[in-house]
């Protein structure tokens, strides 16, 4: 079937991205980088035709959302720190997608019922901030609203927990504290103690390909079941 052929690719494609950030290799890179996030949407669409399933407004949200996400994925890999600013704006506005996409999703929220599993998320935020804010400059501001973005997407994955099929509610929440892992070490290696390297940008593809498979194909799942 078509839906599982561009998972594959995904898979395919996530590896040789990493592999070539691993090795520096910056053609790869241009040329791998680009197709994931319009794989994933490509599923999106394939597994909405095959199931003929209606496009909920929370769908259509986390679609736009990886829209964005494929915007910023094409400006960081241009050198230079408008482009990284453009980056990390596409992912804000990314992440504001699929945080208005969970919260639209109605019924009892994990978080709301049990409000001590945000604290983590808090710390985590906190965290980020005090370790990146000497370094940070000019962009201190910027950082903390977007991590308070990215906290914020995160906790709205956690509290679709019981409002989604239970496997379901929990991919998406761990894809999400995923990203939220990736973008910390991406501001700890761009601000922080951590030093810049290719290994430490393969761990951060890593952790960003996995996040956004397991939030695109959890919701996309959880929207159809």
């Amino acid at each position: 079937m078509l839906p599982r052929a561009l998972l594959w690719a995904y898979a395919v494609v996530s590896v040789a991205e990493v592999a070539a950030t691993l090795a520096g290799s910056r053609p790869a890179v241009y040329a791998t980088k680009p197709l994931l996030m319009l794989l994933l949407v490509a599923w999106v669409v394939a597994d909405a035709r095959c199931r003929s399933f209606a496009w909920p407004g929370p769908l259509r949200l986390l679609v736009v959302g990886a829209g964005f996400a494929w915007a910023g994925d094409v400006f960081l890999m241009v050198d230079g720190d408008g482009w990284f600013v453009a980056g990390i704006a596409a992912f804000a506005v990314m992440q504001a997608c699929y945080l208005a996409a969970f919260v639209r999703v109605p019924g009892p929220g994990l978080v709301r019922a049990w409000w001590i599993a945000a604290i983590p998320y808090v710390l985590v935020w906190l965290a980020i901030n005090v370790l990146v804010w000497p370094g940070a400059g000019s962009l201190r501001v910027p950082v903390v609203v977007y991590s308070a973005i990215a906290i914020a997407m995160a906790l709205a994955a956690l509290d679709l927990v019981l409002r989604v099929p239970r496997r379901l509610g929990w991919r998406v929440a761990r894809g999400a504290g995923l990203f939220v892992a990736s973008d910390a070490l991406i501001a700890l290696t761009a601000f922080g103690p951590l030093s810049a390297s290719r290994a430490w940008d393969a761990v951060i593809m890593t952790t960003y390909v996995l996040a956004q498979a397991m939030i695109v194909t959890g919701f996309t799942r959880a929207m159809r079941d």
